[in-house]
């Protein structure tokens, strides 16, 4: 039985104070409107009698803190009054009183708390879907303000699960101690707590200075979805997962959200059964690690990079780490490297989207001799440095050689998808044959392929990149480099442009498959809901295209000549621009063309699920290896009744998946508990600044919008089209599709903000983006 009801923000402190032993309440006041237009001198000697030099006055209205709407923010607060001065005092009494909808409607004022260490809001479960954590954001500037007001830029978030009892912080313990209390005395699991800690009488004290109930109208409850017992079996498994593997190198483990194949870009952070166990089957399990062995790097086949940790997908950096090994370097080196680059993302956890850029020495190119000098300072000496130095520049000679390179192998190769895939449409196979023959013929013909030119697209950009570090070229010249190409979504763009009734066919029989999540069934392609996508009236689309030549003055290629003799590079400047070209634009082409039999395989499946009379949005929740163990194998159950059992399984699982809260780097067992939230550096794309409303992707209004999406899929580059004014994304790494896209067309975007970052530029109406500065303003 409760002890208290919820009542106002003033009668709730003001029950609290002779009940609640974790923390002080301070003294208050409490009148009116009404009251104080009747007795003003009489609630002016109240006033003195808290003995106040400093005075907080803030509403308390009955339209606040309800179970139902909690109207945080609609009413004014006025902190620092001056409690000495009658004008003053009396001028901010009405002023927060106006801005309440009733005469009756309470104003509490209390001393301003001063000498603040700490100050935050904590949530006892979590506020959107009310799983069961412990949700703690705050700051220790000294603002009492700066967590509610959102002016914080140092603040910090910690989530706890809140059947763990063990604590490492000694306020964070007594934070969450005040919060359970509140729970037993309100007898409510779903609380907003407004907390400080500061200085009284030379004694640093916890205060309690608000608490209302969370608003649970319309939301999931998540609050019994997430079992200790499966948290117990994730933190065995990490233990185990921290051993050795064979072949692999590194004396810790870490895994991450995005480091590598970025998972979370590409399938989300919570992806159902159905996407990630294709992005598993199609890339992730086998073949990445078969085309990197292929490209010179440690052979690490059989290891599947990314890891489902009760649903979320993790990559395993140490595994990834050694990925990037060049395999003719000397073991004890590898070892050493691959314990380095553990030891610096540990330490900065900020670079976990930006592995390849700011820690690995993955290939060679014009400033690694300076880059490498870093390693002397980890332990390395001269002359393992130099060895280093020689197999990075053969693994990537034999990489951009213009006759045997094996980028060009693999584009021929992807150039037979076509053909495999009208072979296997015309077919009279069955609907389970037919997706299986896709998914086989993308990973032999496309998404293999596609993995060795998009390492070799890597190497390509890392060149170009690192001929603007040592000022050979300028960044106005790598992009003008860029915005030259001829890629596919350029090319969707000029067709875009010339859409209209007569096009429109022809458009969608070259770009239908495409759909906003690739691997998402609830996903609609182009071909299947175009009005969602595109808008054939509207004219006048203003599309980021450039077409004018890139050009190298006679001086600049026998410059270059020179350059790439003095690094040892076994190419010239054409065929280098060549390889650029070649390798950057077909990095696009291949993935445009494996995605079209991966979409059709998704459109077979949905067939398949009519046949069996099971919607799309359960087909969802079904792994891709149920489907095709069917190819090869005849049960004597029916499949419709083992895919509703399967799927009735993964939707109770999903709902524990969607509970879960876990790091974007997972480095410790006891992360898996409790974590403090890193800070997200996002990767900003021109050196624009651009100012405007913001809009989500499903927005019918785009026009000159500052557009947020949460993956930088390349399905999305439809939003191209829609004369929007910049991008902002959840995730995606520097090298990422929306990255390089948004680099090519000259549009100002700031990719992969994190999480906590792009729930609060969601709610901004208006934003500002400063590129240069790399700087995001919600105004």
């Amino acid at each position: 039985m409760a002890e208290l009801s919820f009542k106002t923000k003033a009668q709730n402190l003001k029950n609290l104070q002779t009940r609640i032993k974790k923390a002080k309440v301070l003294p208050l006041v409490v009148t009116s409107l009404e009251e104080l237009a009747l007795e003003e001198t009489k609630v002016l000697n109240t006033i003195q009698s808290l003995q106040a030099n400093k005075l907080i006055i803030r509403s308390s209205s009955s339209n606040e803190d309800s179970m139902k709407n909690s109207n945080a923010g609609a009413f004014l607060s006025l902190a620092n009054v001056d409690a000495n001065s009658k004008d003053t005092l009396l001028k901010a009494l009405y002023k927060v009183a106006h801005s309440m909808p009733s005469r009756t409607d309470e104003i509490l004022i209390q001393p301003m708390l001063e000498k603040i260490t700490l100050c935050g809001v904590g949530f006892s479960v979590d506020k959107d879907n009310f799983s069961p954590y412990f949700c703690l954001q705050y700051d220790e500037n000294g603002s009492n303000s700066s967590i509610t007001d959102g002016s914080s830029k140092s603040a910090k978030t910690y989530y706890h699960y809140r059947e763990y009892l063990e604590f490492k912080d000694a306020k964070i313990q007594k934070i969450i101690e005040l919060i359970k209390e509140l729970e037993f005395l309100y007898d409510c699991h779903f609380l907003d707590v407004e907390f400080a800690f500061a200085f009284e009488n030379n004694q640093e004290e916890l205060f309690c200075l608000q608490v209302r109930p969370l608003v649970m109208q319309e939301k999931n409850n998540l609050f019994n979805s997430l079992p200790k017992e499966a948290l117990d079996r994730f933190y065995k498994r990490f233990e185990s997962l921290k051993e050795t593997r064979p072949r692999v190198l590194g004396d810790k483990a870490i895994f991450g959200v995005m480091p590598d194949w970025n998972p979370a870009e590409i399938i989300g952070l919570r992806p159902k059964r159905l996407a990630f166990s294709l992005y598993k089957e199609i890339i992730t399990d086998n073949i990445w690690a078969y085309q990197r062995d292929n490209y010179g790097y440690r052979d690490l086949r059989s290891h599947p990079l990314i890891h489902s940790f009760l649903g979320i997908p993790y990559v395993d950096v140490r595994l990834s780490f050694n990925s990037f090994i060049p395999k003719k370097l000397d073991e004890s080196i590898a070892q050493k490297l691959v314990n380095f680059y553990l030891d610096k993302l540990h330490k900065n956890h900020e670079l976990h989207d930006k592995i390849e850029f700011n820690i690995v020495y993955s290939c060679y190119d014009f400033n690694s001799s300076k880059k490498l000098r870093e390693l002397l300072n980890h332990g390395f000496n001269e002359n393992e440095i130099k060895r280093l130095e020689f197999s990075l520049l053969e693994l990537t000679n034999k990489i951009i050689n213009p006759h045997s390179g094996l980028y060009l192998k693999d584009i021929q190769k992807a150039s037979k998808l076509r053909q495999r895939y009208d072979s296997i449409v015309t077919s009279n196979f069955s609907l389970i044959d037919k997706i299986y023959w896709l998914i086989e013929e993308c990973k032999r013909y496309g998404t293999l392929p596609f993995a060795g030119v998009a390492r070799a697209a890597f190497v390509a950009m890392q060149l170009l990149n690192s001929l603007v570090e040592i000022n050979f070229i300028s960044k106005e010249e790598k992009d003008r480099f860029l915005n030259s190409l001829n890629t596919v979504s350029k090319n969707l763009s000029k067709q875009t442009n010339d859409l209209s009734i007569n096009t429109k066919e022809q458009f969608l029989k070259e770009f239908g498959h495409l759909r906003a999540g690739t691997y998402n069934i609830l996903s609609p392609r182009y071909d299947e809901d175009f009005e969602l996508y595109f808008d054939i009236d509207q004219k006048d689309h203003k599309i980021y295209l450039h077409d004018k030549a890139f050009i190298f003055s006679k001086d600049q290629m026998k410059a270059l000549n020179n350059l790439l003799k003095e690094h040892g590079l076994e190419i010239n400047a054409y065929e280098f621009f060549d390889f650029l070209r070649q390798a950057i634009e077909g990095r696009e082409s291949v993935k445009f063309e494996f995605s079209r039999l991966l979409s059709k395989a998704i459109v077979y499946i949905e067939e398949l699920g009519k046949y069996y009379h099971i919607d799309k949005e359960d087909l969802a929740y079904l792994d891709i290896k149920s489907i095709l163990n069917l190819y090869s194998s005849l049960y004597s159950i029916n499949p419709k009744e083992q895919f509703l059992e399967e799927i009735k399984h993964h939707k109770k699982e999903y709902d524990l998946t969607q509970a879960i809260k876990l790091p974007s780097l997972l480095c410790n067992c006891d992360d898996i508990f409790s974590f403090y939230n890193h800070s997200i550096t996002p990767n900003f794309i021109t050196q624009k600044s651009i100012t405007a409303y913001t809009a989500k992707e499903n927005d019918t209004d785009l026009e000159g919008k500052i557009v947020l999406i949460y993956a930088a899929d390349p399905g999305y580059d439809y939003l191209f089209t829609k004369n929007i004014a910049g991008l902002i994304t959840c995730y995606g790494g520097a090298n990422s599709h929306m990255a390089i896209r948004a680099s090519e067309l000259g549009m100002p975007a700031v990719i992969g903000v994190g999480e906590e970052n792009f729930e609060k530029y969601l709610k901004a109406k208006k934003i500002n983006i400063e590129c240069e500065s790399e700087q995001i303003f919600c105004l």
